[in-house]
């Protein structure tokens, strides 16, 4: 052009056009570009060639046609034929000396054994015809087969390949199988590379591949990673590992080099870079709850970062009392692509738990704690807190709002509870459910759930866990039960002619089981008539159940066991049988338990409870100073009505005992914790602290001073006394007419099937007594000396 100029400026004519030789194709060309799906990752390559070929060479004379993974599904055509049909079941043979350019895999990834065949068919046809077959397929050169390098060139996309013809190294059907085997390892360690990763497009699929050197070489892992379903989504756009298998594949990041972590983590951030905060934070957090201590220290600073971010999202999204709905997408999206990743679950739980809790979903992904869940639902000052019950029915374990039902058929399972959300977990590894106790009644477990010996179901409500498990009957029981008051088991004692005041019929103790929970243990300060002794109060925790009689030991059953009755209140003066034995001390009982022992079956440990714990089922959930609420009659309790509590009527004064279970019981079926006789402890006094306490006890063993004795007395039994929290001791040799005592039994050996038995109504051991027979265990008892 320059030339050209020159010479018309000189107005010289111009004899010839100056002219340059350019090489260009001649003749038609026909492109064929595979639009496969697991091809997408090379889609952008191909478009490439094209765009770029056409710049090159010129439309005219270019065929493109696009094939669905094999050259019989062609799905569009152009240019597009005015009045051709739209669909071709195959591509025509293009005229002889026309190029034919593929790009595609030739079938090499397809998956089925098929599509190589065809595509081999199709070069075979193009040669016969006379066209010029060309393949540029993103293999590597151990991919490509020795038949279809012979009808045509074949190249590589990608460096290695360079632009050298290939002729192929796959021979047969064995060499193709190694092939494919040495891919799928390699496969899976991309899969490694890319499984901290909330999503992989293509492009950060191809900078992962780059991380290592063998499988940089191997463009054809991209799309093996693509098209493994179910391994990663299925998704147009981009690919990640799906929430059953990313446990898996986190595992195996974690055990990569450190090195490899860190070029991981950079190809990442780098291709993410656009994406935003959220993305980057996610995988950061979930890349370093997996990374080497010495990828994570390369790292910590954008790691400290990301907490931030999410420090920041936490609030963000729990300062509303509505959930944002994008928030709380994005909460419940990130939770079902990582919930199965425990390990990064529980390694940013403190911040999960809450943003989880916002989404007002009622099952938690497995892994959060459920401290920092209770913590999240104790911070939710929307959330109010209910007053409800747990128990039993015959479907298995309910909640129940405020009051359960009446009845036998609906028995309590431990105390009350006033709680925002009752949270259940059925083991470790699996999700947790967040109850409303509000919308109760509600199933908490069934009663094959509960009855299943794998199963370990525990509920975590305000700041303490119940574990929940089958009680299977023990050996010393005669029969086991629930009633309205909760499980029971029936004790028989065998009785010899002479030892019991109403013959040799066996004595029926029934025994209470006393859950272990937790309580405030001793009085509040602005409790009227309290005594300084019973504060502090304080938080108890007891860790251990326990089977409590129901009522103080009777005449009957000391006389059955000891061979004499030492009471006061005997049938010949003002009592009976079913009346509390007193007059007994805390020495004597140990004697008596002693010899109960000798009549149960071996592993079954007779004592008496802990102070504390007889608080505890005094109570049975209650706060108020006494377990029937913040006063007493004497229709509730035998004491001196004389003095009432805290300015209360007046009322009967008995000046006696009162047989047992004469008396109304508390929640939990226990008959006569205030009143009747003070009832000895097992431990000493000891001094209250305002510090929490697990299994508290006194002082115990020999040279103990005094003992502690609870609930107060028909005896100068002013109300005052009675109170729950009321505290006594006394030297353990002493006996008067007002101290007698009730049992704990403690089986290391149970026995037996467990059943769920329906409620016993009107048996005759719920009196104290029964009739049934029952061998005896061979046990023999000396009579006791009258006193």
């Amino acid at each position: 052009m320059p030339r050209l100029l020159r010479e018309l400026a000189r107005a010289r004519p111009v004899r010839r056009l100056p002219s340059r030789r350019q090489a260009i194709w001649g003749g038609e060309l026909v492109v064929v570009w595979d639009r496969a799906p697991h091809l997408l990752p090379y889609q952008e390559d191909f478009q490439a060639i094209v765009a770029d070929l056409l710049q090159q060479r010129g439309a005219a004379g270019c065929t493109l046609w696009l094939v669905d993974g094999s050259p019989q599904q062609v799905t569009w055509r152009w240019p597009a034929r005015v009045g051709a049909a739209a669909a071709f079941a195959a591509i025509p043979p293009p005229p002889a000396g026309a190029r034919v350019l593929i790009l595609s895999d030739a079938g090499a990834l397809a998956g089925w054994p098929g599509a190589g065949a065809a595509w081999t068919e199709f070069t075979r046809r193009l040669a016969q015809h006379g066209a010029q077959p060309v393949v540029w397929a993103p293999l590597a050169p151990a991919q490509i087969k020795v038949e279809l390098a012979r009808r045509a060139h074949v190249f590589c996309l990608q460096a290695g390949g360079g632009l050298r013809r290939q002729r192929g190294r796959i021979a047969d059907d064995e060499q193709r199988r190694a092939e494919s085997a040495r891919l799928a390892g390699l496969r899976e360690r991309l899969l490694a590379y890319m499984a901290f990763c909330v999503r992989v497009e293509p492009a950060l699929l191809r900078a992962l591949r780059g991380v290592a050197p063998a499988t940089a070489g191997e463009p054809g892992l991209e799309a093996l990673v693509w098209s493994h379903q179910p391994v990663v989504y299925d998704s147009r756009v981009s690919r990640a590992v799906t929430a059953e298998h990313v446990a898996h594949y986190r595992q195996a990041f974690g055990e990569l080099t450190a090195e490899e972590q860190v070029a991981a983590l950079e190809r990442t951030l780098h291709i993410h870079a656009w994406r935003g905060q959220a993305t980057e934070a996610a995988e950061l957090l979930i890349w370093q709850a997996h990374a080497r201590n010495e990828a994570q220290s390369a790292c910590a600073a954008q790691v400290e970062e990301a907490r931030r971010w999410f420090q920041s999202f936490r609030a963000t999204a729990t300062r509303a009392t509505t959930p944002d709905p994008q928030l709380r997408q994005y909460t419940l999206d990130l939770f079902a692509r990582n919930g199965a990743d425990q390990r990064w679950v529980q390694a940013n739980s403190e911040w999960l738990a809450p943003v989880w809790v916002a989404t007002d979903e009622t099952s938690s992904p497995a892994g959060l704690r459920p401290a920092d869940l209770l913590r999240a639902i104790g911070a939710r000052e929307d959330l109010p807190p209910v007053a409800c019950q747990l128990g039993v029915q015959a479907a298995g374990l309910m909640l129940w709002a405020a009051e359960r039902p009446s009845g036998p058929a609906h028995s309590r399972v431990g105390s009350p509870l006033r709680i925002k959300r009752l949270l259940v977990s059925e083991g470790e590894g699996r999700p947790a459910r967040l109850l409303d106790p509000a919308a109760s009644p509600q199933p908490v477990a069934s009663l094959a759930s509960l009855l299943d010996p794998a199963a370990a179901l525990t509920l975590t409500a305000g700041q303490h866990s119940y574990r929940v498990s089958p009680i299977e009957r023990p050996v010393w029981a005669q029969e086991i039960g629930r009633d309205a008051s909760g499980l029971y088991a029936d004790l028989l004692v065998p009785v010899e002619s002479g030892e019991a005041p109403d013959g040799a019929q066996p004595i029926v103790q029934r025994m209470r089981y006393i859950e272990a929970g937790h309580f405030r243990m001793g009085s509040p300060a602005a409790e009227a008539e309290r005594y300084e002794d019973e504060g502090p109060q304080h938080a108890v925790t007891l860790t251990q159940g326990f089977w409590l009689a129901d009522s103080a030991c009777t005449q009957a059953l000391w006389q059955a066991v000891m061979g004499d009755n030492p009471s006061h209140f005997t049938a010949e003066n003002q009592g009976g049988a079913q009346h509390p034995v007193e007059q007994v001390s805390w020495d004597d009982v140990q004697l008596f338990l002693r010899r109960l022992e000798a009549r149960l079956p071996a592993g079954c440990g007779a004592n008496l409870p802990s102070e504390a714990e007889w608080e505890y089922a005094c109570r049975a959930g209650t706060t108020t100073p006494f377990s029937f609420g913040e006063t007493i009659t004497p229709e509730q309790v035998n004491y001196d009505g004389r003095y009432p509590y805290a300015g209360g009527s007046k009322g009967l004064y008995r000046q006696a005992t009162v047989p047992v279970r004469s008396l109304p019981a508390n929640d939990w079926g226990l008959y006569e914790m205030h009143g009747n006789v003070w009832e000895w402890c097992a431990d000493g006094r000891r001094a209250y602290a305002e510090r929490d306490e697990t299994d508290p006890r006194g002082a115990e063993g020999q040279g103990v001073s005094v003992r502690a004795l609870r609930g107060g007395s028909w005896l100068n039994g002013i109300a005052r006394d009675a109170r729950s929290a009321l505290r006594f001791a006394f030297a353990p040799g002493y006996a008067f007419q007002f101290f007698g005592f009730r049992f704990a039994l403690r089986s290391t050996s149970p026995a037996g099937a467990t059943e769920w038995p329906a409620p016993r109504r009107g048996a005759d051991g719920a009196a104290g007594r029964g009739t049934v027979a029952v061998p005896g265990t061979g046990a023999a008892t000396k009579k006791r000396r009258k006193r």
